[in-house]
């Protein structure tokens, strides 16, 4: 009988722990001084999927707490980042939008680890990173739903194109 860490599902999640976790510090080390990556996460949300979500939609997509959103939204702002603005329509929601400076530090941490970027791509195929897609899209959808309803409610491999897109 295979020992569990022979076991393919337990090596796919290993690897991608792996590779986070190598993510996470190959970035942290380009961030300026006074950055840490919790924040060049959250300006990379805001900036992928635009100003105007709320404070409980961001903790949601990140999956943070409420504190943790607050403490980071309340140092961000300090630093210039970001604004948190009344929701004109629902005064007691508010609304998250990044400033001109947010923007700029974001695209200086693009600049600063655009070598090892550019690295990565010469280092594998286009249709190589396209190819793992599917596989890792169907993951990500499947343990959504488990997170979201405490299981998951089909087939992860039957979802359509639309349930598979990663930019929420």
């Amino acid at each position: 009988m295979p020992e569990p860490q022979d076991r393919p599902d337990i090596q796919v999640f290993t690897e991608i722990g792996i590779i986070a976790q190598l993510t996470r510090a190959n970035v942290a080390k380009r961030l300026p001084d006074g950055v840490n990556y919790a924040q060049f996460e959250f300006l990379s949300h805001l900036s992928r999927v635009g100003d105007g979500q709320t404070p409980a939609e961001i903790a949601r997509a990140l999956q943070l707490t409420k504190g943790a959103i607050t403490n980071t939204l309340q140092r961000m702002e300090a630093a210039g980042y970001l604004v948190v603005l009344a929701d004109v329509a629902d005064g007691r929601k508010k609304r998250v939008k990044l400033t001109r400076k947010g923007l700029d530090l974001k695209a200086d941490v693009l600049k600063r680890i655009k070598p090892n970027t550019d690295a990565l791509r010469d280092g594998f195929t286009e249709a190589e990173f396209r190819d793992a897609l599917p596989f890792l899209k169907a993951l990500r959808a499947f343990l959504d739903d488990m997170r979201s309803d405490d299981g998951p409610d089909r087939d992860p491999r039957a979802r359509d194109a639309h349930d598979l897109d990663c930019s929420a």
